[in-house]
């Protein structure tokens, strides 16, 4: 393979090359992040250039002119919708075109940024082997004219990323123990728990409080019967309420006793003849 794959940590708007990569949105509006960046150092030219481009499909690229860079071009590569998430098939067939838009333009010096993990938020793994892998394949025609391809990255942490998968695929060299995949890291010990004090041992035979055995707790044995239906009508009279209680050492209010009757009088003769004394015995 005749093209040199090159590691940069900086400033993609910087680097010495023909044509820089900007990871676009496919409404190809240059927001934050990497766009946002390239967009305040070249102009608002560029912008109106890609508002007259418009809205593309995802997956594709685009060139503009590169404005006020050093760069001649920008090949704009739609890997997210706008205000959506990149996903690992668009970023893979961006790049793909983005190396056709390089080879039109007869680009010899072509700079990549971090495709997709910014707004889109690919992971910074995920885009290191889309990226690689697919230049790699593109390289190896022979075919290209290219002759220098740069992985810029400016933060320090992606840049570690990036920089480990390319010792790896490109350089053939073993992969760093500190940057390995945390599953093929040997599993820490499990930290010891203090022994637990021996139960003192029962006197006899221990039955469980009410019968049950540990576990799943047991499903009620009662069942209850329908509602009855309520009556209608009007409510049934209370009961009395009986009278409180005397207080203790205080007697018991006697009852009065009932008035005397009054006397009846005699009955009256028939007739209407007076009644008579009765007369003295003999």
């Amino acid at each position: 393979m005749k093209t040199q794959l090159r590691m940069i940590r900086g400033d993609i708007t910087t680097v010495d090359a023909e044509a820089i990569v900007n990871s676009a949105n496919n409404d190809l509006v240059m927001g934050g992040g990497v766009s946002g960046a390239i967009r305040r150092v070249a102009g608002q030219q560029v912008q109106d250039e890609c508002h007259k481009i418009g809205t593309v499909p995802l997956g594709t690229a685009v060139v503009t002119s590169g404005g006020l860079l050093k760069a001649q071009w920008i090949i704009h590569a739609a890997v997210n919708p706008l205000g959506m998430w990149a996903d690992a098939k668009s970023v893979r067939n961006a790049v793909r075109a983005t190396m056709k838009r390089a080879e039109e333009k007869q680009v010899k010096r072509l700079a990549f940024p971090a495709l997709g993990t910014g707004a889109g938020a690919l992971a910074v793994e995920r885009c290191a082997d889309i990226l690689i892998e697919e230049v790699l394949k593109h390289c190896e025609a022979d075919q290209t004219v290219l002759e220098e391809v740069m992985f810029v990255l400016y933060d320090e942490k992606p840049f570690a990323i990036f920089e480990e998968r390319f010792k790896v695929r490109v350089l053939g060299e073993a992969p760093t123990p500190e940057l390995a995949d945390p599953r093929s890291l040997p599993e820490l010990p499990a930290p010891q728990q203090p022994a637990a004090a021996p139960a003192a041992a029962p006197s006899g035979p221990v039955q469980p409080l009410g019968g049950r055995r540990p576990g799943k707790r047991p499903e009620p044995t009662r069942r209850y019967g329908p509602t009855p239906p309520r009556r209608e009508g009007p409510p049934a009279p209370r009961p009395p309420s009986p009278a409180p209680a005397p207080a203790a050492g205080v007697p018991e209010p006697r009852p009065e006793p009932p008035p005397p009757a009054a006397p009846t009088p005699p009955p009256e003769p028939a007739n209407g003849a007076a009644a008579e004394p009765p007369s003295p015995s003999a």
